[in-house]
C-alpha cells in the first residue's frame, strides 16, 4: 500500500449521503471527487466554511475579468445601487 495515501471510513445517515450525492451527481461530479476538492479547498484557503470559499473563488475570478466595474469609493456603489432602483 502506498504510504501517502489513506483510506477514510466514516459511518453517515443514508437519507444525508443519498441527498448530497443526487445534488453533486447532478453537477457531474460524485460524492468522493467532491468531498477531496472541499479537503482541498480547506487546505489552500486554511477555512473550513464553504461560503468563505466560495467567496475567495469569486473574488479571484472578477479579478481576472478585465470587464468587471471598478469603484472609487464606497458612495459611488451605493450612488449606482440608488440609480438601479
Amino acid at each position: 500500500m502506498n504510504n501517502k495515501t489513506v483510506t477514510c471510513s466514516f459511518v453517515l445517515d443514508r437519507d444525508i449521503y443519498n441527498a448530497f450525492k443526487s445534488i453533486v451527481s447532478r453537477h457531474g461530479e460524485n460524492v468522493k471527487g467532491n468531498i477531496v476538492r472541499y479537503m482541498q479547498n480547506v487546505i489552500r484557503y486554511d477555512t473550513p466554511n464553504f461560503d468563505t470559499i466560495m467567496a475567495i473563488e469569486e473574488v479571484q475570478q472578477l479579478k481576472k475579468d478585465p470587464n468587471k466595474r471598478v469603484y472609487t469609493s464606497f458612495s459611488d456603489v451605493l450612488k449606482e445601487l440608488d440609480e438601479d432602483e
